[in-house]
């Protein structure tokens, strides 16, 4: 049976790119012009109790014209910059990714000719209707299952990192029976959450040993969400373990309690699951950097003994990240470099 790998979560799935027909209008207005760019690309993160992407919330909403004409200077130089929206994969990969955060080369210049022009409102009848979000307080809906703490964790004053792994059993009215997740999202449970990752141990009866792997998070991830037909076997019994790695300012009163919670969407009991996903890292963490020294370079690698189909990529590094460069070996001497952050 070929399998499918998601690299971390991260919930970047290739598909095909959709050419841009945009024009940029001679004389654009907010309700014609601009609103639709920003429903389709800014409004999931910028709106009233915004999209929680693993602990970034963004801090304006952009659901209206008097919401939005304050920062219009501000939101032209960010798209021309390209630092909004956030979307760090180099120029030649954009078009490739699902769920990926870029404007058109129209779009950007749309939204400069508004901000030239001061920024006029327009018409009111040629606003699109607004735009509708869940209000679960989960980004992918209402979960089937959610995994919590047994209790809070306490993360004290002294601490400025502090990598803690918090295991909780499924109980049997949680999870009666063995089934099949498509979608999985973290939700940090304090400010102090720096990044989370997901581990499910299926039960030593199970006949399965492995320790699987249910994604991870980090500032500015989306939530995993499978194609049909592909799924994470989760066993009844299983226990889940939080690798918690908490980051704050340590000093008297800064200490807080966290609950983070996974939640977890299951397919139908009667899905038939033809593309079982793993979840697992390439990655080298025993490293030291010389002091002073410019662009040091660390690799990891693993060998792949059948053939899978790479589902997403989620490159995560610290301060001291630059880049993160993806590349393929395959047997018969070629290669193929599949991203570049």
């Amino acid at each position: 049976m070929k399998k499918f790998l998601s690299m971390m979560s991260g919930a970047l799935v290739v598909c095909a790119a959709v050419p841009s027909v945009a024009e940029v209008p001679a004389k654009p207005t907010f309700t014609k012009d601009i609103l639709p760019i920003l429903q389709e690309n800014c409004q999931t993160c910028h709106r009233p109790a915004g999209t929680n992407l693993s602990g970034m919330i963004a801090p304006m909403s952009f659901m209206t014209y008097q919401e939005v004409r304050p920062w219009a200077k501000s939101m032209a130089k960010a798209v021309e910059s390209k630092t909004m929206p956030p979307w760090d994969a180099s120029e030649k990969y954009h078009g490739i990714f699902r769920n990926e955060r870029t404007l058109t080369t129209d779009e950007i210049a749309t939204i400069s000719a508004w901000v030239k022009q001061r920024a006029p409102r327009g018409n009111p009848t040629d606003a699109p209707a607004p735009m509708t979000f869940s209000n679960t307080g989960w980004n992918f809906g209402e979960p089937d299952l959610i995994v919590d703490f047994d209790e809070p964790f306490f993360v004290p004053d002294d601490i400025q990192d502090l990598y803690k792994n918090i295991t909780v059993e499924l109980t049997e009215e949680q999870l009666p029976e063995t089934r099949w997740i498509r979608s999985i999202e973290f939700k940090p449970g304090s400010e102090v959450v720096h990044h989370i990752i997901g581990h499910a141990n299926a039960p030593a009866n199970s006949g399965d040993e492995t320790r699987g792997m249910l994604g991870g998070n980090a500032p500015g991830a989306d939530q995993t969400e499978l194609p049909e037909g592909y799924g994470i076997k989760l066993h009844k019994g299983s226990h889940v373990t939080f690798a918690m790695h908490y980051h704050k300012e340590p000093g008297p009163g800064t200490g807080m309690y966290d609950s983070s919670q996974i939640g977890l969407q299951l397919h139908a009991k009667d899905t038939e699951i033809q593309h079982p996903v793993e979840i697992s890292t390439v990655s080298h963490g025993a490293f030291q950097i010389p002091p002073h020294h410019p662009h040091w370079k660390v690799a990891g690698s693993r060998t792949f003994s059948e053939d899978i189909t790479l589902l997403s990529i989620l490159p995560h590094m610290h301060l001291r990240g630059v880049e993160a460069k993806y590349t393929v070996f395959y047997p018969d001497g070629t290669s193929e470099e599949l991203l570049h952050v």
